[in-house]
Parts: C-alpha cells; structure tokens; sequence
C-alpha cells in the first residue's frame, strides 16, 4: 500500500470515528471530566413494516462505510453503526458488511457491500424480504411502460422498492433479466402496456425467451395510464415512472407467443 493510499485510508477511519462519536457532550462535575456519547444513525424510514427496524452497518473500513451510508440514504434506508464484533453480540435482524469482515459476525443471512456496485435495488429487496419476506406474499410485479423513454415500477412485497427511465431496448431486457434473476420471489409477473404493441411484443418474447415459464408475462390496456404529455422535459420522467407503476397494478391479458397483436395501436 502506498504512502497515499494509507493517508486516504487513514482520514476514512478517522471520518468514521466522528461520526459515531459526534455530538460529545462534556460536564465537570468536581473537577472531572465526563464524556457522554450518542450514536447518530439516519432515521428515514422505507416502509411502514421497517421501522422498528434499523439496518446494521458493521465495519470498520472507511471506505467501505461511507459507500454503504451514502447508498442507504439514497435509498431511505434508515441504518446505525456498530463494530463487526458488536454486530456478532447483537440480536440485528439486518447486517452489512465487507467480505472479510464477514468472517467476525459469523451470521449466515449477512449482506455484503460489494452488492451495492452494481443495482443497489437487489440489495433493497433483500432488506425487504429480511424483514417481512418469510410471511408474507413475496411476489414480485415488473411494470413497462414502453416508448421512446422505457417507464419501469419494480413492486415487491406490496411495495414499490424502485422506478427508472430507460433510454434503450437493450439496457431495459438487461436490467428486468437482472431482477428477474436476482430477486427472491415464487411468482414474478411482468406487465407491458400496449402503447407500442410493436416493442412490447419484442420486449415480451425476449423475456419469455430467457426466462420461460418461471415469469408471467402479461400485455396491459394503456387507456387512461398516461398523464398529458405537455408537461415540461424535467416531468417526462416522472411522468413515464407513474405510467409504469399504473401498468404494474392493472392485471393485463397473458401473452401468447403464437399470437399476432394489433401494431396500429400506439398512444404512447
């Protein structure tokens, strides 16, 4: 390791320090010195179900933290902070930590923070299912708004876990072939509104393609699912999300691969 890499490394730790050290109150009572600690944790809750719970950062690595802090507040995940060792001791329901650190906490359902490097939102459907998972109905409902920009509502466990705008037909088969792949579920659904029935149909063969009878497909009535389209550039994106989540709630008709469907109707 560098002599750079290791003043890096070392500012991480001490950052880490402060945070879970800060704010100190101090008090001197006949001329001692007593030092109070509070542990400062991000109380934004995701869902009604999660908030007597809290996700358990267990890490020692500054590095390491601040990228799993940084993705749990974006994803409004509320979390605390204790030491791999504390984390073995306690009764959390939810640990992340690093690889190697893995080894300390000794618990089989940890999570790591390399699954954070690529689509944080498998990592929130983990969550999800850690907390509710085991008793409820683990269904997961994909929704597609397909056009020019690819609207898609991502519902598990009753809850919408992540909405997104895709730009290309290529990065929306890769990323429902990620969810599909990479979300526990025993009945995964996919709803495709029928605005353009063109690209729907493609993006429906190549799901069945891939995944078969393991996911539902189902083509959906786009009638009344749009908002107008004369809002600003900056809403498009909103608006397509909305149009996704509404497609994802309507029970559509199953898609037959040996079925023609009608091109001409395009009301995207």
């Amino acid at each position: 390791m560098s002599f750079f890499e290791s003043c890096v490394n070392i500012l991480y730790n001490l950052l880490y320090f402060i945070s879970i050290t800060i704010p100190i109150l101090l008090s001197y009572p006949q001329g001692l010195i007593t030092v109070f600690v509070k542990i400062q944790t991000d109380e934004t809750p995701l869902i009604r179900e999660i908030l007597q719970y809290k996700i358990t950062v267990a890490t020692v690595y500054g590095r390491s933290y601040y990228k799993i802090i940084n993705a749990l507040k974006l994803m409004d995940l509320r979390f605390e902070s204790l030491s791999p060792e504390q984390a073995a001791e306690s009764n959390a329901k939810i640990i992340i930590t690093t690889k190697d650190e893995a080894e300390i906490v000794r618990r089989k359902d940890v999570l790591l923070d390399t699954e954070l490097d690529k689509h944080p939102v498998l990592l929130k459907a983990k969550v999800l299912w850690s907390v509710k998972g085991s008793c409820h109905d683990d269904q997961l409902t994909i929704g597609i708004d397909p056009g020019n920009r690819i609207g898609i509502s991502i519902i598990y466990l009753h809850n919408e876990i992540e909405s997104v705008v895709e730009s290309s037909l290529n990065s929306t088969i890769q990323l429902i072939s990620v969810l599909l792949s990479g979300i526990r579920s025993k009945k995964k659904i996919v709803r495709i509104g029928d605005g353009n029935i063109d690209m729907a149909t493609h993006i429906a063969w190549m799901i069945k393609t891939r995944f078969g009878e393991l996911v539902d497909i189902e083509i959906v009535d786009e009638h009344g699912t749009s908002q107008p389209q004369n809002i600003d550039g900056n809403r498009r994106g909103i608006r397509d999300k909305s149009s996704a989540r509404t497609i994802a709630l309507r029970r559509g008709r199953p898609f037959n691969p040996t079925s023609t469907y009608n091109s001409s109707s395009n009301h995207d």
